[in-house]
């Protein structure tokens, strides 16, 4: 499961981003990036071991509490060696008094702790582990294929339903207001997803596990080739603003990345990069990869994404689209229709 944001974000505040030895507590940074010395960098380190068989470990150990605040301490480099080739010296109960009495020291000596701060960035940081749950952040890319797998959108009951609660938790949170910006983006992440939710659904049908759009086109032949074709211009329209809703989410998502590392955290997914979309199958049966984000121009409109009337014609303006136009009878899409 790993380290949850909250979690990581409780331990280094708390322990004043410093190693907890007593005759240490040396100042510590997060990430190779921000030092030349490995040795600053910090350590999240097991109380009680991960496996069994590692230092202080406990099979019957509660594993849902292995990654857990209170089961972890922060070191430097050489002290979490230290403490993990010598378990007899260090045991359970030693490093917990080691983690309280740093963070004790923490609170009544270090001048540039602050608690209200602390809070806040806690806060936001369980927010940020729900937000990221609610969308699979980690497999963002194979869900999201589906839908933007050509003609043929679809996405599993389940994450539908999933994004349905999200939209109406994003809607009731109670922020801090401490960090404006990155409120407004997930405000913007969550007026998107309200739009691609309601569009996707004007034309779902259920089908086992799945909602897929319907072929309506299809659904009765049609005498006049003329209305076929008309409702076959309207599907392929309706088909392109959903992709395109769903590339604007993950424009979305990398933005509250962005600022997470912003303000909260500064190696928050650092390792896992940006959040890519795979679209196909093309012509030629290939599908391909493509990176989203925000440009410079787009962040200093006014806003990045209003309602789905402007972003019909603002989406040929971001950095990729799948459609243009504000409609299926539009000049702008007629000629990407025929092309």
């Amino acid at each position: 499961m790993g380290v949850e944001l909250k979690t990581h974000k409780m331990l280094w505040g708390r322990s004043g981003n410093r190693c907890a030895m007593l005759d240490c507590r040396i100042e510590l940074v997060m990430d190779i990036l921000e030092t030349d010395d490995e040795s600053l960098i910090g350590e999240e380190c097991h109380i009680v071991a991960r496996k069994p068989n590692g230092p202080r470990g406990d099979e019957n150990f509660d594993k849902e509490k292995l990654d857990k605040y209170n089961n972890l301490v922060l070191m430097c480099r050489n002290h979490h060696k230290v403490i993990d080739d010598n378990p007899d010296a260090y045991p359970i109960e030693k490093l917990h008094q080691i983690k309280q009495d740093h963070e004790s020291w923490v609170k009544n000596q270090l001048t540039i702790y602050d608690a209200e701060k602390q809070k806040d960035e806690e806060l936001y940081a369980t927010y940020i582990d729900i937000w990221m749950k609610y969308i699979d952040l980690d497999n963002w890319k194979n869900w999201t294929s589906d839908l933007l797998s050509a003609d043929d959108p679809r996405i599993t009951i389940e994450i539908l339903n999933k994004l349905d609660e999200l939209r109406e938790w994003l809607f009731s949170r109670i922020w801090s207001n401490r960090y404006s910006e990155l409120e407004k983006a997930f405000e913007n992440f969550r007026l998107i997803l309200q739009d691609f939710l309601n569009l996707f659904k004007e034309h779902a049908k259920k089908s086992g596990e799945w909602y897929y759009t319907e072929k309506f086109y299809k659904l009765e032949w049609h005498k006049d080739q003329e209305v076929y074709r008309q409702l076959s211009k309207q599907h392929t329209f309706h088909v392109l603003l959903v992709e395109d809703l769903v590339i604007e989410l993950t424009r979305a998502t990398n933005y509250i990345c962005k600022l997470v590392r912003k303000y909260i955290d500064s190696s928050f997914r650092l390792k896992e990069g940006l959040t890519l979309i795979e679209i196909g199958p093309f012509i030629d049966m290939s599908w391909k990869q493509y990176r989203v984000q925000y440009t410079e121009d787009d962040l200093e409109k006014e806003y990045l994404y209003k309602n789905l009337k402007i972003f019909k014609e603002d989406r040929i303006t971001r950095d990729y689209c799948r459609g243009v136009g504000v409609s299926e009878k539009d000049e702008k899409f007629l000629q990407h229709y025929y092309s």
